[in-house]
Formats: structure tokens, C-alpha cells, sequence
């Protein structure tokens, strides 16, 4: 089984190291985006249909075969919007669409984070979490992140939804218990399949896979395999 993974913001290709060690049976292949791990020499999208545009001749010869998409957070919405140009395109679609920590894409953004000021910006990653402390210690390091999460956020929250015919696919939602996302924005991606979702709550907060990865790769074999 593939497993088409993509980062969450100003996440590499590197991103899900610990989860695809983690994983049996399922071979998962990130895949790079502009402005980061090994394309930091590119300029980063941030608009959401570039993004699937540049994406989609990447993976589109490797999906006549069992395949899945997978992202958490802006990762999350990506999987969801390039599995809208696959069935656009009317190309193979995945068994199954699942998604991490990201409410559904019919919900609104109640505030655009990638024009907040630099302090205001900062603190809301920081109760994000998910940034190494070596990090944020290293202004430096800083300084060249920043601009790429922002990037990141931008294509998030200029997306314009527009409602389409539901997915023929299985749709399966993974969240932390302590993150920022209701019920019913949760419930919401109900709108995007004809099938029930399936809706998994962990411990933690946003990036509640960070200190131990085991268990979501548990339910993402029981997903795809089991």
C-alpha cells in the first residue's frame, strides 16, 4: 500500500520520520514542497491551486495501484484538495482519505494568522507547538522558518470554498482532544464524502503524534490493512 504524505506547515519531507519507521506494510512517501528540505532553493506556493498543481504530475503515474493520501494540518488540506483534482481528472482514487488535526474545508478561517505581527505570530505557534526548542532558541533559524510557515498559513487561508458532489471514498479524521477544533467543524467533512466519517480522538493537543507516533501509526494500519 502507498501512502501519499504530505507536510504540515513549514514541515519537510522529513516531517513524518518517526510515524513511517513506525508503519508496517505501508510504504510512505512524503512528498516535498517548494521552500523547504531539500526544495529550500525553490520559492514556496501560497495559494493552494499552484500547490495541487505542482503535486499532482508528481504522484499521478503511481496511482494505478492501492494508494492512500494522508497530511496533517495544512498537510491534511492538501490531501483533501489534490484527492479534488484526482477526481476532477478522473484518475484512480485513493482507498482511503485521512486526514490529521484540520477542520473541514467548508469552515472559515476566523482570523488570517499569516498577517499577524511577528510577536503575535510567534506566540500563536508557539501554543501550537510542534517547533523544536532548539528552534525557537536560534533566531537565526527563526528568521528562515517564519517566512515559510507564514507562506504555509497563506495558502490555508486564501482558499474560497466551493461546494462539490461528495467523495465516493472513506474519509477518516484523526484528532487531539485538546485541539482547536470543534465538533462541528469536525463534523463538517461530512459535507465532503457520501460515506459515514470515521472519527479518532488522541490525548494531546495539535501535534498530539509528536512524542509518540505509535498508536496513530496503529490506526492508519488498521485503516488501510487491517
Amino acid at each position: 500500500m502507498e501512502l501519499f504524505a504530505f507536510p504540515f506547515a513549514g514541515g519537510s519531507e522529513h516531517c513524518y520520520r518517526e510515524l513511517s519507521n513506525s508503519l508496517k506494510g505501508i510504504n510512505l512517501r512524503v512528498q516535498p514542497l517548494p521552500g523547504r528540505g531539500s526544495l529550500i532553493s525553490q520559492p514556496c506556493i501560497s495559494r493552494i491551486e499552484e500547490m495541487v498543481n505542482y503535486l499532482f504530475p508528481k504522484i499521478k503515474d503511481s496511482l494505478y495501484q492501492p494508494y492512500a493520501l494522508f497530511g496533517h494540518s495544512m498537510g491534511a488540506f492538501i490531501a483533501y484538495m489534490l484527492c479534488r483534482k484526482i477526481s476532477n481528472e478522473n484518475m484512480p482514487m485513493p482507498n482511503s482519505l485521512i486526514l490529521s488535526g484540520r477542520k473541514a474545508p467548508s469552515v472559515g478561517e476566523d482570523e488570517l494568522k499569516h498577517k499577524m505581527p511577528d510577536a503575535q505570530f510567534r506566540k500563536m505557534l508557539l501554543e501550537l507547538g510542534g517547533i523544536p526548542d532548539a528552534v525557537w532558541q536560534d533566531e537565526e533559524i527563526m528568521a528562515l522558518f517564519e517566512p515559510i510557515i507564514r507562506s504555509d498559513f497563506e495558502l490555508i487561508e486564501t482558499y474560497s470554498y466551493q461546494q462539490q458532489d461528495a467523495l465516493d471514498i472513506p474519509v477518516h479524521l484523526f484528532l487531539g482532544r485538546d485541539d482547536n477544533i470543534s465538533s462541528d467543524q469536525a463534523n463538517a467533512w461530512q459535507k465532503e464524502t457520501i460515506h459515514p466519517i470515521n472519527i479518532t480522538y488522541f490525548n494531546g493537543g495539535h501535534f498530539y503524534f509528536k512524542e509518540d507516533c505509535s498508536l496513530l501509526a496503529q490506526k492508519i494500519t488498521e485503516e488501510l490493512i487491517n
